[in-house]
């Protein structure tokens, strides 16, 4: 009883979770990756970076990666090629890793204790 309620559990939940987990990431989009200056100015610091063909795009630097680094410092961004003015400074590969993780593994149990029903019932 208790491997059919892990597999009807893990298969059921585990299967939805890592497909949204793989649409989180693949839904976001696709994000170039820049070599970012941080920059004074009198209203805070931003970030300024080049894009494919050149031209400088700024952002405000006000997230948990980017508050304690001074003007001067270099700081990786990521930016989308077709909204560039939008960049983010922490890797966007990350974008839906616990959903996916999560995701295997309730489907893992879901899958062994199918397989430990199947054996079960054969004992």
């Amino acid at each position: 009883m208790l491997s059919e309620i892990f597999t009807i559990v893990g298969l059921l939940v585990g299967v939805p979770l890592y497909i949204v987990g793989l649409s989180v990431r693949g839904f976001g989009g696709r994000w170039v990756q820049a070599d970012g200056v941080v920059a004074g100015t009198k209203s805070g610091s931003v970030i300024r970076w080049f894009d494919s063909t050149g031209e400088v795009h700024e952002a405000r630097a006000d997230s948990h990666e980017t508050v304690h680094l001074q003007p001067g410092d270099d700081v990786t961004v990521w930016f989308k090629a077709r909204s560039p003015e939008r960049c983010r400074t922490h890797s966007p590969d990350h974008d839906g890793k616990a959903l996916r993780l999560t995701g295997l593994i309730l489907t893992g149990i879901g899958l062994g204790s199918a397989v430990l029903g199947i054996v079960l019932l054969f004992i």
